[in-house]
């Protein structure tokens, strides 16, 4: 029998930033780099949940990298 919080889906009982043992409900999934972040650790830009401010400013604003595609005028 396989358990909910086991597997390759499962998110797992520990914050990958703080290290909290967390139940698995306060367990998110960074949308831009994939870590695991716990509700404490987490960084709102708009309506989404990031796991840190680089990801979210990143995703929200763009990266510097982004702007070299863009011609100069």
């Amino acid at each position: 029998m396989t358990l909910e919080n086991e597997g390759d889906g499962a998110l797992g009982e520990v914050c990958g930033r703080c290290e909290r043992i967390c139940e698995p409900g306060e367990l998110e999934k960074c949308p831009v780099c994939r870590h695991i972040f716990c509700l404490y650790c987490v960084y709102r830009v708009g309506s989404r949940n990031y796991c840190s401010r680089a990801c979210g400013d990143s995703f929200f604003f763009g990266d510097a990298d982004d702007d070299e595609d863009l011609p100069e005028d």
